[in-house]
Parts: structure tokens; sequence; C-alpha cells
């Protein structure tokens, strides 16, 4: 299809300011075409094979037998050589973005000594991702500017700035939220408990999706990596007049070994060192303001994530809200996680992927000067391969996690099954698996909470799913 006049026209303007021929600058030497995407049906067998909702957290539990939420996102990359050194990369998508559906930036080569400038939406360190539990450990995505992989010294250095915000809605009536939210003392304090005025609300609800400043940097040398982030949010404020940290910071280590824990063969693992304060504590730990980092496994005061009303009733959207509460930390609050996780696989084709996880919370000090609570989890999880005949796999998983919160504990344990039919080329793959998850004490049985919720029985959930990369 030939270009229209006026691009050609809006081509050859750009190339003179670049001093790029105008013919180089209209070409497009390549196309590429990536994605994702899982689509299943599982149904419970306590609750008559109805629909089965999420029944237990992935994060901790394995994801095997536990996404029941359909997902996707799809990408184009045009790549553009110009000239001998210089390359200009176009990013566009949709799917697996906070704000809305779509990401694009672009990514510039040849600008600098080294390394590439970019700019737009998008997501950073993806590869900092368990695949069994589907838990990125760092999640940083927004939108700003950066340069990634410039050279000093024997390692590479990376700089960005990230804008990220909470996109919630502030409909319903505001004073019926104050009424329910003063009966949580995890949302309200006592001495907030007080008339707002109309100046004062206006002011409360303007202030609810402020941005969250985030200035990344992050080193590598060989199979280390050092991370580091900085997070400035103006007048961080609740709904009911609460001021939370306006700032804070988190730390990461990275090291990526070409074994498993030492035994050599098919094998790699991983050793990740997090910690954390202020913004940069709970659910924020590694990250921006997401959906994903809401709803990850963090400081267990940062909200409900089933967001179950059965089990709070009408206050469920903020009594526990992650979405609401994901940037609701003490300037004095901290947290550190640990991992560890690998995989080996054996002369036989059998494959080994276990993961152990935990974080530790300090909810700093309230308003009234009082320390704060305490809560951790710790999980556990191993994941198994066992090759049948060609393109045929039955893949286990169990896992169990171990929550803790001011002295009272729960847990929860899966057991799954997957014979899976597999095709893959090395760079893209996709699977039919069909699965069966004993879950002891599984959420799609019941409601966790007080009040008149119904206790959690045993389950047994079955599956069927197609997932693909490409």
């Amino acid at each position: 299809m030939k270009k229209s006049r006026l691009s050609m026209a809006v081509l050859s303007a750009a190339a003179a300011l670049s001093g790029v021929p105008a013919v180089n600058a209209a070409i497009i030497d390549e196309v590429e075409f990536h994605g994702y995407f899982r689509a299943g049906f599982f149904a419970s067998k306590e609750n008559d094979f109805k629909k089965a909702d999420i029944g237990g957290q992935k994060e901790q539990l394995g994801r095997l037998g536990l996404e029941s939420d359909n997902d996707g996102n799809f990408g184009f990359t045009t790549i553009t050589n110009i000239g001998d050194d210089q390359q200009l990369r176009i990013n566009i998508g949709v799917g697996d973005t906070e704000f809305d559906d779509l990401i694009g930036f672009v990514e510039m080569d040849g600008l600098t000594r080294s390394g590439t400038l970019w700019g737009g939406k998008r997501k950073l360190g993806e590869e900092n991702y368990i695949f069994m539990t589907d838990f990125f450990y760092t999640d940083l995505e927004g939108i700003g500017a950066g340069i990634q992989d410039f050279e000093v010294g024997d390692g590479f250095l990376d700089l960005a700035y990230i804008s990220s915000e909470r996109n919630i809605s502030l409909d319903g009536d505001y004073d019926d939220f104050i009424e329910r939210a003063s009966k949580d003392p995890n949302v309200i304090s006592q001495q907030n408990e007080r008339y707002v005025t109309d100046a004062e609300r206006n002011s409360l609800y303007e202030n609810q999706n402020n941005p969250m400043h985030t200035f990344h940097l992050s080193y590598t040398l060989g199979a280390l990596t050092l991370q580091g982030n900085y997070k400035y949010m103006p007048d961080n404020w609740d709904l009911t007049g609460k001021e939370w940290a306006e700032d804070g910071y988190d730390v990461t280590a990275i090291y990526h070994m070409l074994n498993f824990f030492g035994l050599k063969g098919n094998a790699f693992s991983y050793a990740i060192l997090q910690a954390g304060e202020g913004l940069g504590s709970g659910n924020l730990l590694g990250g921006t303001i997401t959906d994903y980092a809401s709803l990850r496994p963090g400081s267990l005061t940062q909200g409900y994530k089933i967001n179950d009303v059965r089990a709070f009733g009408n206050g469920a959207p903020f009594f526990g809200d992650p979405y609401y509460r994901i940037t609701l930390r003490e300037e004095d609050a901290t947290s550190a996680r640990a991992l560890l996780w690998g995989g080996y696989t054996n002369s036989s084709g059998i494959g080994f992927f276990p993961s152990l996880q935990a974080q530790y919370n300090d909810e700093g000090t309230n308003n009234e000067g009082d320390d704060g609570s305490y809560n951790y989890w710790v999980s556990i999880m191993m994941r198994n391969i066992f090759p049948v005949v060609d393109n045929f796999i039955v893949q286990t998983e169990v896992g169990y996690y171990e929550n803790v919160q001011s002295g009272g504990h729960w847990h929860q344990s899966k057991f799954t099954v997957a014979p899976t039919f597999v095709l893959s080329d090395g760079l893209s793959t996709a699977e039919i698996r069909f699965t069966a998850t004993y879950l002891p004490l599984s959420w799609t049985t019941g409601e966790q909470g007080g009040g008149n919720a119904v206790p959690l029985k045993d389950d047994i959930v079955f599956g069927i799913q197609a997932d693909a990369y490409w």
C-alpha cells in the first residue's frame, strides 16, 4: 500500500530535522508481533460444579489449576535501522496495564555512547518473574523515560523516571463510607472520626489519584543485579483525612546462577533479597502503583485480596479494597522479602521447579504514637514435569503458605495434577491443560472474615485451560 503524500511529507520533515535522508526514514526493516494469553474454565465440586472463582493465592501456592481469571496481552514492535549506528523501535500493544489497556513506548539506539533511550508507557524488569507462581517481584510500570544498558565499567546501568497513580472510582455516598470505615481500625483512627466539611471532602476526593513519582536506578555486573527506587507522592491522604507516607524507598539484590544452587547440569536458580520503607514497603516493595502490585502478596493490612462483599458487606469496596489501600503506608513502615527459586531437569527429562518465598512487614507508628502491628507470610511450592510421550506431559504442583498477623495466623495448601499437551519451537509455546486441584479450605466454598461469613471447606476444582506465548 502506498503512503499518503501527507505522511511522506511528515517523514521528510522529521528526516530533515534529524539529518537523516527521507528515503531511509520511511523504511521499516522489521515488524515483530508477540503476546500472551490464557483462557480456561474451572468448576467447583463443592458448589455443584458451578463456575469456580479464584480458589487461593496463586503467587504463594503456585498458579497451576488456580488461574480462573482469563488474561492476555499482545504488542507490535516496528524496527527501523537509520544509518549504520542508529535504530528506532516503536512498541505498541494492549493489556497488562493499570491505567487503560494501551502500552506505547519508543526506544532509540545510537543517540548516546551506549545503551538505549526510551520514553512512553511501559513495564520495566519483566524478567524479574517466577513463572510457576506468576509472581513479579519487581513491578515497575507507568509513564516515564530512561536509559537502559548503559555501559559503566564492566557492567550495565539503567536509569528511569516512572509516574504511576491509583485509579479508584469515588462513586457513592461519602458519609456512608465514613460510618463504615470507622469500624475498621486499619482504615480510620479515632482522632479522624469527626465531621468532614464539604471543602475538606472535595479536597480529599481530588487527592485520591495523585501521581507517585518513582526514580529508578539499576546496575548489573555479571550474575548480580542491584536496584534502588525512590518514591514521592504528594498529599497521600485517604478518604478520612489521614495523612500517610509521602515518600519511601526500596532496594533489591538479584543473583542469577547457571546451576541449581550448586547442582550443575540443565539447571538455573535465583536468590533475591528486597527491603523498603514508607512507600517502598508492603505491597509497594519493588513496585509502582499497579493493579498487580495491589493484589500480589505483600502486607496483610493492605486490603482483602478476594474483595468479596459477601464477607464484609457493603463496606467491602473501601473497607478492604487493595486498590484503594496500595499507598496507605506509614512513614516508618518497613518490609523485607526473600525469594529462592529455580529449576533442574534430569537426563530423563523430569523437571523440578521449586520456589521458597517470605515477606515480613512492620507497619510502623500510627497516629496515636503507638507501635503499629506486624505481619508476615511464608510460602513454599514445587512444580514437577514428567514427560510421557512426544508433546504430552503430566505436570504436578503442590504449595503451602502460612500467614501471621499480630499473633493470629492461618494457612492454605493445594495439590494439582495437570495432564498437558504442549507444542513449542523454543520461541513460541502453547499448552492445553486438564487440571484437577485439591484445595483444603478453598476460597471457592465460603468467605474469610468475621460476622456471618460462611466457613471455608475443602474443595476439588476441575479445569480446562489453554495457555500460549509467542
